[in-house]
């Protein structure tokens, strides 16, 4: 089973994109193509059908099943200089 943790100062970012987009969860998922391939986190008004969902602290976080099943936490946390950082283990 996944974990999710996500640090204080990630929860206060998100709730705020979540209200200025009028959505209701971020979503995680695999971007990119080729060998170029990345994570990406974008507001959504709806999960995937496939997308585990997560609940933390009254924020819903979406997330790919392939991410999902591959990791054993998902770590989101603040960087003063990088932004929203997704660490998986």
């Amino acid at each position: 089973m996944t974990e999710l943790s996500i640090d204080d100062a990630a929860i206060e970012i998100i709730k705020k994109v979540l209200q200025k987009d009028d959505a209701i969860a971020m979503r995680i998922f695999i971007g990119g193509g080729g060998c170029c391939k990345h994570f990406e986190m974008i507001p959504v008004k709806k999960a995937l059908s496939e997308d585990v969902s997560f609940i933390q602290k009254g924020l819903r976080i979406f997330v790919e099943k392939e991410i999902a099943q591959n990791s054993s936490t998902i770590a989101i946390k603040n960087d003063e200089h990088k932004g929203l950082l997704i660490d998986l283990t």
